[in-house]
């Protein structure tokens, strides 16, 4: 049985709930109002669950393709949640320390995100904030880079540039950078999945904890 999360609002946190089938996922979930979580070395702390989903396939993010057309503010908010997760779930001991977590897209992807949904939270200790950006010498200042539509021209500087400034790089399938990404993300079913790569992750000094491990669709290692 896989771990379920719950969604929230104030924050956005993670809570597991072990369950045996997806509708006694939802009916636990629906339930739960106040929970503990402990993330990493952090502390223990109380969390309001204002608005429950499924989330994955396997756990993290369910969500319906059709929703696209017909609510795009609540896959903007899904797609945003997801990418914290992401965040939340992985370390990057070797990076600069700065001032806010920066989360960014090129400005072709930056729709794809919500930004009441990032900018209210933290990340690290750090102020999460969204940033547009315009060209990859700008990905310097990223924690988090969200890539679905923008066509990378110059593969191996923007990989260099990953590489060289700890940037955890989460690509939507399909896109040809997702072979250069840390985490790939899929509709299949109408359900979203992922894959994590950990070669690349090595190599940018990316560590993914080992809820994220268990939660992935496929674990790759080339």
């Amino acid at each position: 049985m896989k771990p379920t999360f719950c969604r929230k609002t104030q924050p956005l946190n993670l809570v597991i709930s072990l369950t045996p089938s997806v509708e006694s996922r939802l009916e636990e979930l629906e339930a739960c109002s106040r929970v503990n979580v402990r993330i990493g070395n952090s502390l223990a702390r109380h969390i309001s669950v204002l608005r429950i989903w499924l989330l994955f396939t396997l756990g993290l993010a369910t969500a319906s393709v059709s929703w696209a057309a017909s609510a795009p503010q609540d896959m903007r908010e899904i797609t945003s949640e997801l990418i914290y997760n992401f965040a939340l779930l992985s370390q990057t001991p070797n990076r600069t320390l700065q001032d806010a977590y920066n989360i960014c897209a090129f400005e072709e992807d930056i729709g794809y995100l919500q930004s009441s949904t990032l900018q209210s939270q933290k990340l690290q200790n750090l102020q999460v904030s969204l940033l547009p950006l315009k060209t990859i010498a700008d990905v310097k200042r990223c924690n988090l880079l969200y890539i679905q539509d923008f066509v990378v021209q110059k593969p191996l500087e923007l990989q260099q540039s990953i590489q060289k400034d700890v940037v955890l790089t989460v690509v939507h399938t399909g896109n040809k950078f997702a072979d250069y990404s840390h985490v790939v993300i899929s509709a299949q079913d109408k359900r979203y999945q992922f894959d994590l790569r950990i070669q690349p992750a090595k190599q940018a000094g990316i560590m993914f904890d080992a809820r994220l491990l268990k939660l992935a669709t496929n674990i790759i290692n080339d």
